[in-house]
C-alpha cells in the first residue's frame, strides 16, 4: 500500500510541474535550435566541458569539482550558452546563458530582454570580467558576474572547465 502511496506522490510533483510550466509559460531551449543573433558568430564549442556555478553565500567550505563532462559550451562573440543533455534526450538543453557586460546598458538588455529560469527555461548571467587560471589543479575559465546580478542570482563566479581551453585563449586574443 505504501508503494502506491508513493506512486501517486510522484505523479502528482509532475502532474503539478506540468502544470506551473503551463501557466508561466517556460519552455526548454535547446542549442541545436538556437539562432544566433545579427553580428553573433561562434568563435569556440566544446562538447565535452563542464560547468560550475560558485554560490556566494552557503557553499561548502571545500568544494571539488569532478571532469565529468557533461555540458556542451557554446562562446560567441556576444555570449557564453551552456548546455546539458537531459536524460533520455539526444538534444542538448540550455541551462545558462552568459553575456559580458562592460557598460551598465549591456547588463540591463542581458538582465531584462533575454528572461531567465522563468519564462525561458535559462538562467541568464551579466558578467563583468573573464580569466583563466587553475581550480583544484584543473585548468578553466573563470567568470565574475556583475555585482547587481551576483548579489540576484546568490553567484560568486561560474567555472568552465575544458580540455581544450588553450585552443579558447587563442581564438580570443
Amino acid at each position: 500500500m505504501a508503494f502506491v502511496w508513493f506512486i501517486g506522490a510522484l505523479l502528482a510533483i509532475v502532474v503539478f510541474a506540468i502544470v506551473v510550466n503551463r501557466l508561466t509559460g517556460t519552455r526548454a531551449q535547446y542549442l541545436e535550435t538556437l539562432q544566433l543573433e545579427t553580428g553573433e558568430t561562434e568563435l569556440w564549442r566544446d562538447a565535452e566541458a563542464d560547468f560550475a556555478s560558485v554560490p556566494r553565500t552557503g557553499r561548502a567550505a571545500l568544494m571539488s569539482y569532478p571532469r565529468l563532462r557533461r555540458h556542451m559550451i557554446l562562446w560567441t562573440n556576444l555570449r557564453i550558452v551552456v548546455a546539458q543533455k537531459p536524460l533520455g534526450s539526444s538534444k542538448h538543453m540550455i541551462t545558462q546563458q552568459i553575456y559580458f557586460a562592460p557598460d551598465a546598458g549591456v547588463q540591463v538588455a542581458a538582465s531584462a530582454a533575454f528572461g531567465g529560469l522563468y519564462g525561458r527555461g535559462f538562467e541568464t548571467v551579466a558578467a563583468a570580467a573573464r580569466s583563466f587560471g587553475q581550480v583544484n589543479g584543473k585548468d578553466c575559465a573563470r567568470i565574475k558576474p556583475t555585482e547587481e546580478c551576483g548579489a540576484k542570482l546568490n553567484l560568486d563566479e561560474a567555472l568552465i572547465f575544458s580540455d581544450r581551453l588553450a585552443e579558447l585563449q587563442q581564438r580570443l586574443s
